[in-house]
């Protein structure tokens, strides 16, 4: 089934299925890990972070230290992947930001710039790294995600609220400070409250139907603002760097953290309280006007 608490479910019998199904596959995959590694690496960062934003959700059904005890263990498997993600972003980064820097620093320099970051990225060795990931997957694999009780809509409307708080929270501080790592954790906490929206988005369609896409789209901003970032630091000691190569990047970060801040302070506009009430008690959909022709007789 999809990444959906479906409507025929009860909120804790959703969540355990597609915290579950992510882990499934991750044994799975874990089988197969060697044949491509960065592949691989991949799929296991985005499926434990869908299982960790689960399992926030999770929160009011399992208890603090029940989630406590189970959130540390997924951020520290996540962790054993942490040098891989890293060197692979380098590439991704530039990657996502060829068309933009081709035309301003033309196909020799950007031909120059990739094979510095493969060259780096060629001596990360990515197997001790998946190795371990996987061992720690195959110990616990009896145990890796919760059965949880039913729950209820209230327990569901804390937990999102709560993701929705530390995502209004983390867009303050970095729209005041400017400072990158505040960006990125904004981005983080976005990301979390995207996937959220989408997993409850039929439990509380009035609220979060709007809010999956526009959420995913504030974090791509975020993630192409991330991404200048992440070609700066790799190309912060590059010699033959052409002229007006960081200005550009700058530039265009710039422009991208605006965006951002705009989309955000619209998504987060409410106080978190006000969130809470409409997620439980959704103002009445509207009358639908009839037009001319479809008038009743």
């Amino acid at each position: 089934m999809s990444f959906l608490v479906a409507q025929w479910e009860t909120s804790g019998d959703g969540l355990s299925r597609v915290m579950r199904e992510q882990a499934e596959k991750l044994v799975t995959e874990c089988e197969t890990a060697g044949e491509n590694p960065a592949a691989f690496a991949h799929k296991a960062r985005v499926r434990t972070k869908k299982i960790r934003g689960a399992l926030r959700l999770s929160a009011p059904l399992m208890g603090k230290k029940a989630y406590a005890k189970a959130n540390r263990w997924w951020r520290d498997a996540a962790r054993e992947l942490s040098g891989l993600r890293d060197a692979d972003a380098r590439i991704e980064a530039l990657e996502a930001l060829s068309p933009f820097l081709t035309t301003r620093i033309g196909t020799a320099m950007m031909r120059r710039l990739n094979e510095r970051f493969h060259r780096e990225r060629s001596e990360v060795e990515p197997g001790p790294a998946i190795v371990a990931f996987c061992r720690m997957i195959a110990k616990n694999k009896k145990s890796l995600t919760p059965d949880l009780p039913p729950g209820s809509r209230e327990e569901m409307a804390d937990a999102l609220v709560a993701t929705y708080r530390e995502a209004r929270k983390a867009m303050t501080k970095a729209v005041k400070k400017r400072d990158p790592l505040l960006f990125h954790e904004w981005r983080k906490q976005t990301k979390y409250h995207a996937l959220q929206a989408r997993l409850m988005r039929l439990t509380f369609p009035e609220t979060l139907e709007d809010r999956t896409s526009g959420s995913r789209k504030l974090a791509e901003l975020l993630g192409d603002a991330q991404d200048i970032e992440v070609v700066l630091e790799g190309a912060r000691d590059w010699a033959e760097a052409p002229e007006g190569f960081t200005a550009a990047l700058k530039e265009r970060r710039k422009q991208l953290i605006a965006d951002a801040t705009k989309a955000g302070r619209k998504l987060f506009s409410e106080k978190p309280k006000a969130f809470h009430t409409r997620l439980l008690d959704p103002p009445p959909e509207k009358p639908r006007v009839l037009a001319p022709a479809e008038t009743i007789e």
